[in-house]
């Protein structure tokens, strides 16, 4: 039975979705509601009450959202289909061709894709709670530009959130952990803001790729180890600022790849093997940037350029090593550029070798080489280091336990 109270409908569990006028907003009761449902009716609001579940049925998306301004909140979903496809994997909830749609409060675990979005100009992913099974995005939008995602926490999904033609979007505050591919994965964007987030001990990182004019602020991307692993991967965006995030206990901090532009300021690049790392991709043009005023502690290369046609500047950076800065042991750097050695440079090809350069054996050879000319390669010119005395771990108990953790994801992606 159906209870009309004022402008609201009040649905019992096992009843099925009725038909709906233009603003009516539903309100599920406690209990199972048995689904797939869809929603094309504009401006009506669906809002799960304490205890109540959509159950999917296994097969497809459990809610399509297909008209204007519908907008569903603190809903629980379940059995939703196994369709892993990346742009049409099945959801908790599908909105398509649905401008200015929210979604709020969701929880769904075990699922496929927590929230699919495409097509839908202005939508908004909020305060969502998603789990899933490691072979779809948590969250993916597609063609929904002007989109916002934020205060997410999605966990053990291939993209915790993926972006793509959302130009105008903002990804703000989420938190994405576990991700088997990238935690934040944006392409083909411009104008996006990237800002409080966090990402950590995922697969491989997280990536701002193929756009422009994106500003990628306040964040923290933590704890990716492994070939190929990096904080943050910027390829081929251009024109793009990077202020005040943290990235730290990643094979690559930053790994820079054919980007023309961009600015990197006041970054903490901490406990990294590479702090930065640029690069050239075959058949693209070198990178042209601008690294000022970044602070970095603990990596075992703070910076090498793997590309002799990069125009990169460094500014006022500021470095925790006494080696090979510090060629007098009193605690300053003496020379004026971060130099790097031939073991680096290697490593700069297969940046995952870094986790063993903190082995005596390395640390010698840098030491040799940085006080030898004919020696010497220098990979990065800074004219005004500045020496930082921040308190830091051991490298040596850090170095192990990073070089541990390297070797094993090696062997198991490699396996």
């Amino acid at each position: 039975m159906l209870f009309l109270l004022a402008a609201t409908l009040l649905l019992p569990a096992g009843e099925p979705l009725p038909p709906l006028q233009p603003g009516d907003v539903v309100e599920l009761a406690p209990g199972v509601h048995q689904g797939p449902w869809e929603v094309a009716t504009p401006h009506v609001t669906l809002r799960g009450m304490e205890g109540a579940v959509l159950d999917g049925g296994g097969e497809g998306s459990a809610l399509v959202l297909s008209a204007p301004g519908v907008t569903v909140e603190n809903l629980r979903v379940r059995h939703v289909g196994r369709e892993t496809d990346f742009y049409a994997p099945d959801a908790a909830v599908w909105l398509v061709d649905c401008p200015d749609c929210a979604v709020r409060g969701l929880t769904a675990e075990g699922v496929t894709t927590g929230v699919r979005v495409e097509e839908s100009p202005r939508a908004r992913v909020e305060n969502c709670d998603l789990a899933g099974l490691g072979d779809a995005p948590g969250i993916t939008l597609y063609r929904a530009p002007e989109a916002l995602v934020r205060g997410n926490r999605v966990r053990s999904f291939l993209d915790g959130i993926y972006m793509e033609y959302t130009s105008g979007g903002k990804a703000l505050e989420n938190v994405a952990t576990a991700s088997r591919r990238y935690g934040y994965h944006l392409m083909f964007s411009r104008g996006v803001e990237v800002a409080h987030n966090r990402v950590e001990d995922g697969r491989v990182g997280s990536a701002v790729m193929y756009g422009a004019g994106a500003w990628v602020h306040d964040n923290l991307f933590r704890g990716h180890v492994g070939p190929l692993a990096f904080g943050l991967l910027v390829q081929e965006q251009n024109d793009s600022r990077f202020e005040r995030n943290r990235v730290e206990g990643n094979t690559v901090g930053m790994l820079v790849v054919s980007s023309r532009g961009d600015v990197f300021t006041h970054n903490r690049l901490e406990r990294n093997g590479f702090g930065v790392l640029v690069q050239r991709e075959r058949d693209k043009g070198s990178s042209a940037l601008v690294f000022e005023q970044n602070l970095f502690l603990g990596n075992v290369y703070d910076l090498a350029v793997d590309d002799p046609e990069a125009r990169v500047v460094m500014r006022e950076g500021r470095y925790d090593r006494a080696s090979p800065l510090d060629l007098d042991g009193d605690g300053a750097a003496d020379l004026p550029y971060v130099p790097s050695s031939s073991y680096a440079l290697f490593t700069s090809r297969q940046p995952d070798l870094s986790l063993f350069a903190l082995g005596p054996g390395m640390l010698l050879w840098e030491r040799i080489e940085a006080q030898v000319p004919g020696l010497a390669f220098m990979t990065l010119a800074d004219p005004r280091p500045y020496p930082e005395r921040a308190p830091r771990a051991a490298p040596s108990a850090w170095g192990l336990g990073l070089v541990l953790l390297g070797v094993g994801g090696g062997l198991w992606l490699r396996s």
